[in-house]
């Protein structure tokens, strides 16, 4: 922490209206003083740096009219630069708005031609493509697909995948695909890493999209594709099946891989899934759109 920048941020919370309030009422103003107000407490990377307070203020203007919450912008003590926060004190009630997930049939050509074949665990995924339990024991479905037009099989098992499963796709007319995906074993990078790619096979959509049992691995990858991938409309939320004990959704395996996700993206990470650098309040948004509307579905 240099002195100047100490110095700075002092002037800078004194000559704020309301500044007898903060300090010595809600004392949010010592909130500077705390390593937090650089560095998010969150994912454990420094805050945006915005090089002016103007800049800073542009910025917040927009995150408060997207939000619904007020944003305020405050210099911070350990770097040169200014930092974006808001507090318990300073939200503006706004009336919620709504999201509902789309319903899983709803212009979904595949699912409407394939929905009676008897695919176990058999879903719509939004308007792109379909889920189910993986077709390796079940071969004659994989011609049928081909015929609705699917022309990509995601398969997400890990340890238990095999070879037989792609030489039966290839022989269907197909394109096989393979992207491990878990709620904890697979290490972070492995899926960081294919993640382009899974996210590329998703929006160009013909696709049937399995794990083993078409439930649990499959509702983890559709989480990260939307919470991960901005190009996703907000109200294309995807439908979880597996999460859910005595029909509630059990939040804590997917809550748990997205986090872990968010913290071990790197720089490079941002550049290619296209991310802002200040993505943190979307991630945290999306993550409660698609908790929130699956808790009711």
């Amino acid at each position: 922490m240099k002195i100047k920048n100490l110095l700075l941020s002092i002037i800078d919370q004194v000559n704020r209206e309301g500044a007898f309030r903060n300090i010595f009422v809600t004392h949010n103003a010592l909130g500077i003083f705390s390593i937090h107000s650089h560095i998010s407490s969150r994912s454990n990377k420094p805050k945006v740096e915005y090089s002016s307070k103007e800049a800073a203020q542009k910025s917040a203007q927009a995150m408060s009219q997207k939000m619904g919450v007020h944003f305020s912008v405050y210099k911070c003590a350990f770097c040169d630069g200014w930092h974006i926060g808001k507090n318990v004190q300073n939200k503006i009630v706004q009336p919620e708005r709504v999201i509902k997930p789309q319903l899983p049939h709803i212009q979904n050509s595949y699912y409407e031609q394939l929905k009676n074949i008897g695919i176990v665990d058999f879903d719509a995924v939004l308007g792109k493509g379909i889920r189910g339990r993986t077709l390796s024991s079940h071969p004659w479905f994989l011609p049928r697909l081909k015929e609705a037009g699917i022309k990509n099989i995601i398969d997400l098992r890990t340890h238990d995948t095999s070879s037989k499963y792609e030489k039966l796709v290839i022989e269907a007319g197909m394109v096989f695909h393979h992207f491990e995906m878990d709620s904890k074993r697979t290490n972070d990078r492995v899926i960081i890493d294919e993640l382009p790619e899974l996210f590329k096979l998703l929006d160009k959509g013909s696709f049937f999209i399995s794990c083993a049992m078409g439930l649990h691995r499959t509702d983890i990858a559709l989480s990260i594709y939307y919470v991960f991938h901005p190009k996703v409309p907000e109200e294309f939320i995807p439908t979880l099946k597996g999460h859910r004990v005595n029909g509630k959704l059990r939040l804590d395996d997917i809550a748990r891989r997205l986090n872990s996700l968010y913290r071990n993206l790197t720089e490079e990470d941002y550049n290619l899934l296209s991310l802002p650098k200040d993505y943190e309040n979307e991630f945290m948004k999306r993550k409660k759109l698609l908790f929130k509307a699956n808790s009711i579905f």
